[in-house]
């Protein structure tokens, strides 16, 4: 009597299962249940105003006059990435919202004086320690909603807490003397 060749042989079974594997993270990763649906844009507006205090005060820092070159690229640089993270969170507040917009055009101008009246002081350019704290700051705020986010939200906000933690731990961090 002849034997039958098995209907399905184990490198197929192991195929099949890691192929509905894959099927189910993905379909997991791209359903949001009721419950985990993203909320508003309320959870976005701190973050956002965060990155810009920051890039303003990078970009004023690395202005400062007597500042090591270094230091005042470095600070260019985060500045720059600070701002980037201004155009991600804007987009993706545009998008929460139902609308996207061109989010160029949301970094505020500063307003031209009235005529006959006094500018006001310049406050003292910022230092480095203020720039750390400011970058410290916005870390821990967006390292504590990713813990609330799913999805996109959340890795745009574990991205931004961990680009300030480098920048702030690594790139500014003061230069220890060797020993």
């Amino acid at each position: 009597m002849p034997s039958a060749e098995p209907v399905t042989n184990r490198r197929g079974v192991l195929v099949g299962g890691a192929a509905l594997a894959a099927l189910g993270l993905l379909a997991s990763a791209c359903h949001e249940t009721p419950h985990t649906a993203a909320p508003g844009t309320e959870d976005l507006q701190g973050p956002l105003d965060q990155a810009r205090h920051d890039s303003a005060l990078a970009a004023a820092a690395a202005g400062v006059v007597g500042a090591p070159p270094q230091i005042a690229a470095v600070l260019s640089v985060v500045a720059t990435q600070r701002n980037a993270h201004v155009q991600a969170l804007s987009t993706e507040i545009a998008r929460a919202a139902g609308k996207l917009a061109n989010s160029t055009s949301e970094t505020p101008h500063p307003s031209p004086t009235a005529p006959g009246s006094k500018p006001e002081p310049k406050p003292p350019p910022p230092s480095l320690a203020d720039v750390v704290n400011a970058l410290r700051a916005s870390a821990e705020s967006a390292a504590r909603l990713v813990t609330t986010s799913s999805g996109y939200r959340a890795g745009l906000l574990g991205s931004i807490a961990a680009s300030c933690t480098a920048s702030y731990m690594v790139a500014l961090a003061p230069e220890k003397p060797a020993s």
